[in-house]
């Protein structure tokens, strides 16, 4: 648009123009803003300092993990081609054979498909494909009564995925279970020809494959149920290890939030009507409760020594019923009872010996499932996995007895307690039977002893009665073994420094109601073996069971303070402390045993309700000065509580100690909070807060750009948008995040069952679903504390990130002059339409790309890269056009006379140098100061008007009109500076450089300093009146 001289707006430099695009004070970084920048900064810094050095070396288990070995021999599966799949030729499947051992290329076993995880390798499967092929041969394959009871080795198969990031991608979770799915068909074909050459014709093919899941393949493996392409009954046992069940890992693909969501619903539903009888097993795809009727599936963790996959996530509670499956840490397996990290938890060798010999234990090719029914394989897990030490029924039912004997006591070959009397067996044998009578003062027996307890070991259990006899002189009794309520525990002795030592002791405990009709606890002490011992006592367990009702708030001023009499064997639970974020400091101390000869030294074990979390500390109380490091797993953030039954009796941190009942002297337990190695737990559980309030940190400032850009056509600096954000946005949202977090924690836990997950409205959960998930008063403060850090990180960014940028572009420039490299490319000739389409078709194959296989956030990492080199290059441009324009040879003031629409964005307050100290034989020379730099700013028609300037006289002669059309208008660039000449006039200086001929046309003005006295100051004061 053009105009005329008579018609031409006022100048922008006119008081109206100058209010009207002044920046507001809001936005201008001021002292209080700069300080409380600084503090933020430094408070993250400190905060995230703390968070990684507690969590690197603080509340760490010790791993005592030891190194399996192995020859490994991967046969690929070529037959398996895209005539079977569609992903035949980006995935692959493997037949895993140990050297030496495995003699046959084929199978002829049982089928195991192992799944690995994200970024994971196919060959991760050696460790328990190795351990399974040796304990076969070795214990099993010349074993007449394990051949006849179905037991045979194992075909491992793995599948390689090249590494994918399963975990930052739901589409590849999605695609590698259908993968999947196709190779178990694949599997099941190849055995009915298989066993025809291994003379194994008369047993049934195999219709189903174990799985074995790590990490994100356990993931995998729960998708494969809800695909199309899955065959029902396919699978039946699942075994998933560090695998996050309850949340993604990375939350930030929409699609893999999703699939969760999915999948946690399809097995919420299969399980909530796990019992129905209604026969839907004909319907196509199968629903989940008939997919899911077979199917058992475990768990494990590695504890904290997990840095990749918290084991909060492991927790299946809300997923699966205990008929069904639970969740275990490697510190509670018997005989492993260490921690282990993500990758060691598969090749951890203590850990893959009871896996592999539990799978041998779960096969029975006489079936076509290849595995045994339902019952029977949850029986020989919650056996193999699960501590022992949980509680039982207490009415008998679940106690396992043996068969029924008859034993005749002659008077002087068995010993009769006395009622309540505690007794101890030393090295050398006391009697053959040790009878020991249900009493009223008390309700169940405990037994502790460093033997072995049952055929093989020294002592064995009895539960006996009287009966009538037939030999004079002879007491006649009728007992069954109780040997299987005898579980092995790690020892604890002054040579014991860890409970993965390899020594174990032996404990049980039995009520007297699960006795039923018997009146005996007998003891066998059949010799054989010098040394050892064996403590049995009768106890109460209301007096031996300690329940502390104390408050966070109380544990964390003055911590738990615990005194428990002499016992074998004692029980101490803190409902409060069910949280995984604190960890703790145990000091137990029993000074005054010392003098006395004990057998053993105090050790406990630590439990939790939620999980099977299982820690054993041994040989405590040692120089009365040792702390121990406490430390737990729990309900994770954003999930509801649910648990199997209503029952919460039992809820928060038990402890179960063991002392030397002959030592009389009580003993000291002391827990406190270590507010130091919480920390990095703190930080590891809520790592997402940080990353999401720092985005609504980034959002809250650009909504403050935009408001100002709207307001007063200034764009202003990422800097200027937080000083706003300090005054205005941020005290609102901090507001708003502390009510809504004690809202939150003051929001009555429900437990809920898994029945009730399906009758339930979907509401009635989702107030799980904002902040930080937390639903305990105590850490109400996360959130606020979270989004102070992010403020704080957000800023030390910014800082980062525009120095970086600077000194990019000043290092570019240096070097482009400095050694005459060719200067960044420009696209001048191409025009607005040729812009257009070149973009449009750039981004449509973003688009193509990201919709069909390649990740989003590689998408995003190149755009990022991209800014960052536009950033730069915007930066060097900027530079080389002031540089050009400032030393253009006397510049004459020429007036200004119109602009249409007006180019000047914004202006800043400046302060001039000395103006007297110029040169006054140069007009041409000033002191200046860049205003606005406008680039793309509108079509517009320039009038350079030139005239003849009398410095003298200031007369004006005749315009001679020169006109310049726009027409590319991003190839020019208008810079408007503030000058002073050295009369001390002030002038506004407009250049507008072209950067396609590399010229510059000026168009100035000549203002009165009356103008701009109410923005600008000079430092010497104001020029003179005449001026």
């Amino acid at each position: 648009m053009s105009s005329s001289p008579g018609s031409s707006p006022s100048p922008p430099s006119s008081p109206t123009t100058m209010n009207r695009t002044s920046l507001p004070v809001l936005y201008k970084i001021r002292t209080t803003s700069k300080v409380l920048l600084i503090a933020l900064i430094l408070f993250s810094l400190a905060s995230i300092y703390i968070m990684l050095d507690s969590f690197q070396h603080h509340q760490r288990d010790v791993s005592g993990c030891q190194t399996s070995y192995m020859r490994p021999e991967y046969i690929k599966q070529t037959n398996f081609d895209s005539e079977m799949t569609r992903f035949a030729g980006k995935y692959s499947l493997y037949l895993y054979r140990e050297k030496g051992v495995d003699l046959s290329d084929q199978p002829t076993g049982v089928p195991v498909l192992f799944i690995h995880g994200h970024a994971g390798s196919y060959k991760q499967v050696r460790s328990l494909a190795a351990e399974s092929a040796f304990y076969y041969y070795r214990n099993y394959v010349h074993d007449a009564e394990k051949w006849q009871q179905g037991v045979r080795n194992l075909d491992f198969f793995t599948v390689d995925f090249h590494e994918e990031f399963s975990a930052l991608h739901g589409q590849s979770i999605l695609e590698q279970a259908e993968y999947l799915n196709d190779a178990i068909d694949y599997i099941l074909k190849l055995y009915p020809q298989t066993r025809k050459y291994d003379a194994e014709t008369k047993l049934p093919d195999p219709t189903s494959v174990i799985i074995i899941g790590h990490s994100m393949g356990g993931i995998v493996a729960r998708t494969m149920f809800t695909m199309n392409n899955y065959q029902h009954g396919t699978i039946n046992t699942i075994i998933t290890m560090s695998t996050p069940h309850m949340l993604p890992p990375v939350p930030f693909d929409w699609q893999i939030s999703q699939l969760y969501d999915d999948i946690n619903q399809f097995w919420q539903e299969g399980f909530s009507h796990h019992d129905q009888q209604v026969d839907d097993s004909h319907k196509y795809p199968p629903p989940p409760h008939v997919s899911l009727r077979d199917i058992s599936i475990i768990s494990m963790a590695g504890g904290t020594l997990d840095n990749t996959v918290c084991s909060d996530s492991t927790n299946m509670g809300s997923i699966v019923p205990a008929t069904h499956g639970f969740t275990v840490f490697s510190t509670a397996v018997p005989h492993v009872w260490t921690g282990a990290d993500h990758v060691s938890i598969l090749t951890c060798n203590q850990l893959v010996k009871v896996i592999s010999k539990t799978l041998l234990d779960l096969v029975d090719v006489r079936r076509g499932t290849q595995t045994k029914p339902l019952e029977d394989r949850m029986q020989i897990m919650r056996h193999a996995f699960l501590s022992g030490l949980e509680d039982r029924k207490g009415d008998g039912s679940d106690v396992e007895l043996g068969n029924l004997t008859f034993y005749h006591l002659q008077p002087n070959e068995g010993l009769f307690l006395k009622p309540g009397e505690r007794w101890v067996i030393g090295p050398e044998p006391v009697a053959n039977i040790i009878l020991l009578p249900t009493v009223a003062n008390a309700d169940a027996f405990s037994i502790l002893s460093d033997s072995a307890i049952g055929y093989s070991g020294r002592f064995e259990l009895m539960l006996c009665s009287k009966v009538d006899g037939y030999v004079s002189n002879a007491t006649r009794l009728a007992c069954r073994s109780a040997d299987p309520i005898a579980v092995p525990i790690p020892a604890s002795t002054q040579n014991d420094v860890s409970p993965f030592s390899g020594n174990t002791f032996s404990f049980a405990s039995v009520e007297f109601k699960e006795m039923g009709s018997y009146s005996y606890l007998a003891v066998i002490d059949k010799g054989g073996q010098r040394g050892g011992f064996l403590v049995v006592e009768p106890f109460k367990k209301s007096t031996h069971r300690q329940v502390i009702r104390q408050s966070m708030l109380s544990i964390a001023l003055e911590g738990v303070h615990v005194k428990t009499g002499p016992g074998l064997f004692t029980s101490i639970r803190i409902p409060c402390i069910e949280s995984p974020i604190l960890a703790y400091h145990l000091k137990v101390s029993r000074p005054y045993c010392r003098n006395y000869p004990t057998h053993f030294a105090p050790f406990l074990r630590q439990s939790i309700s939620t999980m099977h979390e299982s820690k054993f500390y041994v040989n405590l109380a040692d120089n009365n000065q040792a702390e121990t490091d406490v430390s737990i797993h729990g309900r994770t953030a954003f999930a509801s509580i649910v648990s199997n039954s209503y029952d919460i009796d039992q809820n928060g941190l038990s402890f179960q100690l063991w002392m030397d009942p002959t030592c009389p002297e009580p003993l000291q337990l002391d827990l406190s909070i270590d507010w130091y190695g919480s920390a990095g737990r703190l930080g590891f559980r809520n790592g997402i807060m940080l990353a999401t309030f720092s985005f609504i940190t980034v959002m809250l400032v650009f909504a403050a750009q935009i408001k100002c850009y709207n307001d007063t056509n200034i764009y202003p600096h990422f800097g200027q948008g937080l000083s706003f954000c300090f005054r205005r946005s941020f005290p609102l949202v901090m507001v708003c995040v502390a009510i809504c977090s004690i809202a939150q924690c003051a929001s009555p836990s429900t437990h809920y069952t898994l029945d009730d997950l399906w009758y339930l409205p979907s509401s009635k959960l989702s107030w799980q679903d904002i902040m930080t998930g937390n639903t305990d008063g105590f850490f109400w403060w996360i959130p606020l504390a979270g989004l102070a850090m992010s403020v704080g990180v957000v800023s030390l960014l910014w800082l980062v990130v525009d120095g970086a940028l600077r000194i990019s572009a000043y290092a570019s420039a240096f070097f482009t002059k400095q050694y005459g490299l060719t200067s960044w490319p420009s696209r001048s000739h191409e025009t607005r339409q040729q812009q257009f389409q070149r973009r449009a078709v750039t981004t449509l194959i973003l688009f193509l790309l990201v919709a069909t296989f390649i990740p989003y956030q590689f998408v995003f990492v190149v755009a990022f890269l991209v800014q960052i080199v536009t950033c730069v290059r915007a930066l060097v441009r900027s530079k080389a056009s002031v540089t050009n324009a400032l030393r253009l040879p006397k510049i004459q003031p020429l007036q200004f006379h119109a602009f249409d629409p007006p180019a000047i964005l914004y202006t800043v307050a400046i302060q001039s140098a000395h103006p007297a100290s110029l040169d006054q034989k140069h007009i041409s020379t000033l002191v200046c100061a860049l205003l606005v730099r406008s680039q793309c700013y509108g079509h517009c028609t320039l009038y350079d008007l030139r005239r003849n300037f009398d410095r003298q006289s200031q007369d004006v002669t005749t315009p001679k009109e020169q006109v310049l059309e726009c027409r590319n208008i991003c190839d020019h660039v208008l810079y408007r500076y503030l000058c002073v000449s050295v009369r001390h006039q002030v002038y506004t200086l407009d250049l507008f450089f072209d950067k396609s001929s590399r010229g510059v046309v000026l168009v100035s003005s000549l203002s009165r300093f009356a103008l701009w006295k109410s923005v600008f100051s000079l430092s010497d004061g104001p020029p003179h009146a005449g001026q």
